[in-house]
Parts: C-alpha cells; sequence; structure tokens
C-alpha cells in the first residue's frame, strides 16, 4: 500500500518534469499570458498542485484552454485529485 501512495504521488511530479525536458511548449504555454513570470507558475505546479496543473497544460493543448467546458471539467478534475477528495482511501482503511 506504500508503494502505490508514493507512486500516486510522484507519478504525476514525473510526468511534469518529463514535459517540461523533452516539450516545454506544452508546459510552458498556458501559463506565457500571465503578468508572473513564465517559470515560477509551473514549478509552483510541480511543488503543490502537479495533477491541477497537468490538467490545465492538457485543457490548453487538445481543447482550447479552460473557457470551454471539457477544459474546465479536466482542471476540476485534476484539483480534486490534488485535494485529496478523489481516491482518498480513508473509507479502505475504516472497514
Amino acid at each position: 500500500m506504500c508503494l502505490l501512495a508514493a507512486l500516486g504521488l510522484i507519478t504525476p511530479r514525473l510526468i511534469l518534469v518529463l514535459l517540461w525536458m523533452f516539450s516545454p511548449d506544452v508546459l510552458l504555454g498556458p501559463f506565457t499570458a500571465l503578468a508572473i513570470p513564465n517559470p515560477i507558475l509551473p514549478v509552483l505546479g510541480l511543488v503543490l498542485l502537479p495533477t491541477t496543473t497537468l490538467g490545465v497544460c492538457w485543457a490548453t493543448m487538445s481543447f482550447g484552454g479552460v473557457q470551454s467546458f471539457s477544459g474546465l471539467l479536466i482542471v476540476v478534475i485534476g484539483l480534486l485529485i490534488d485535494a485529496g477528495l478523489i481516491g482518498n482511501g480513508r473509507g479502505m482503511a475504516r472497514r
């Protein structure tokens, strides 16, 4: 169980690092029009909300951004996963 939890924590961060190394436009593209310098938000996303950051990148590349319903849905699902509301595992511990 501990191995699965560690794998669940490291996988989104590993994907973000690989995206940054091999395809930086995919990762930095959604954050180019913001007032904050470009690498700061992806680094904060890597540390704090990796699944949401992946959702924003995917929504921007596939659905034209968060303005569409599909893009917003992807980002909200990523935020719920990062918040621990989906797949928390406490229900399994009580049984």
